[in-house]
């Protein structure tokens, strides 16, 4: 039974309960209800460009650091990101900072007067109420991360001034298809004709390309039109005239690479010296994220392959420094764990598992089945949280020990707020 509607009065965690409550699935796709409910109460006018940004992975991590760069020029930003950590509040950003509540109840109550008997999913109630907020704030640039794939998405309701594809590869394969040429076909609906379409993804398949072509779009291409080289301590960027070299930055050098291409594109790329700033002050939250120096315990929000893979790489760099590896790990019911935990298992010296307590969050028991998939001799524990696991590792770690905490974002919050207490 529907829950009563909440109130312009009512709290954020009133409108998120009820939000929940209203549409009976997850996901919903296609984008004729959201787009009616958006024009009805007057969002897809806006004076504020909007750059799409779509991938498997390295959305938030492009979207941070183009906010950064665009912020460092004096523009206003309004971000909007998904999942959230810890907070809904994290999910919409104006000019790096989070807002209180009643923004986002303002917009829900919007939403929910103007939109009559249309139903809303979740994720659709929270990309309208962004675009209430970036229209509320009339902010000169607006970077909208893409929730799954690209054309049914509801952030695909707007007009871009400019679509970014970061990365490529096999995640949400019951809505997106099992092979990266499909994927790779719906990320790119989100191009649109005579618009720059930047894609930071390092074998983009020829879907993309196809569909890119097709409709005339500005394809900027990594390894054709952009590159970047990583070395062990810097990396450099070279697109047409521009040929710079700088610190390695704690995101993935291709999503920074990605991101720089996608402002000297819309001719807003900043100086050497203020990008060389950005990046050595850039951080994002749940991308191996240190939590503590001693012991030295990092979280990650690594939950499919590709991900994996970047998390097994810095992973490498501790072991070839002599650290062992403790992974502690729990993931969702529909991820594919067997191939996440592949990719990582090789450097693992010793494994933890947990269960997950929420919604499609996976058992440990579940967990563990997979890990039978896992050709690997380390010892392996089970425990029925993340919590009670940390309560027993953390006391044995020792100085050469390195404990990564990952699986999914759900993984990640519980141990950043583990950490809090």
């Amino acid at each position: 039974m529907t829950k009563s509607t909440p109130s312009q009065s009512s709290s954020l965690d009133d409108w998120l309960c009820y939000l929940e409550s209203v549409h009976p699935a997850n996901i919903a796709m296609g984008l004729e209800r959201v787009a009616q409910v958006a024009d009805d109460v007057g969002l897809l006018g806006t004076s504020s460009k909007i750059i799409l940004i779509a991938g498997t992975n390295g959305k938030g991590t492009t979207a941070r650091c183009l906010e950064s760069l665009l912020l460092a020029q004096g523009h206003t930003v309004g971000t909007y990101a998904s999942p959230h950590l810890i907070r809904y509040n994290e999910r919409v950003r104006i000019n790096g900072a989070e807002l209180d509540d009643q923004f986002h109840v303002d917009a829900f109550d919007l939403l929910e007067k103007g939109r009559s008997d249309t139903p809303l999913t979740y994720f659709e109630y929270a990309t309208l109420g962004a675009l209430a907020i970036f229209k509320r704030h009339a902010v000169d640039y607006v970077l909208l991360e893409v929730g799954l794939g690209g054309r049914f998405d509801a952030t695909n309701i707007v007009t871009p001034f400019a679509s970014v594809i970061t990365t490529v590869d096999l995640d949400h394969k019951e809505y997106l298809g099992d092979t990266r040429e499909l994927v790779g076909y719906d990320k790119a609906g989100i191009f649109r004709t005579n618009t720059p379409a930047i894609v930071g993804d390092l074998a983009i398949p020829h879907t993309v390309t196809d569909y890119g072509k097709k409709i005339n779009a500005q394809m900027h291409l990594s390894g054709r039109d952009f590159k970047f080289v990583e070395h062990a301590t810097r990396f450099s960027w070279q697109c047409k005239e521009f040929n710079y070299e700088f610190d390695k930055p704690a995101i993935p050098c291709q999503n920074v690479a990605t991101a720089l291409t996608t402002l000297k594109v819309l001719g807003l790329l900043p100086s050497e010296a203020v990008i060389r700033r950005c990046l050595n002050d850039l951080v994002v939250e749940g991308r191996f994220q240190k939590l503590s120096k001693s012991p030295l315990v990092y979280t990650d929000v690594a939950h499919n392959p590709e991900s994996a893979r970047y998390l097994a790489r810095k992973l490498a760099q501790y072991k070839d420094k002599g650290f062992k590896i403790h992974a502690l790990a729990a993931m969702l019911a529909d991820k594919d764990k067997v191939t996440v935990l592949k990719e990582v298992s090789p450097l693992v010296d010793a494994w933890s598992l947990a269960g997950l307590d929420c919604f499609r969050g996976d058992t440990v028991d579940n967990i563990a089945k997979s890990m039978d998939a896992v050709n690997t001799n380390a010892p392996i524990e089970r425990f029925d949280s993340v919590d009670i696991a940390l309560d027993s590792v953390l006391p044995r770690l020792d100085e050469q020990t390195l404990l990564i905490v990952f699986g999914s974002f759900i993984t990640v919050a519980a141990a950043i707020n583990y950490w809090k207490k």
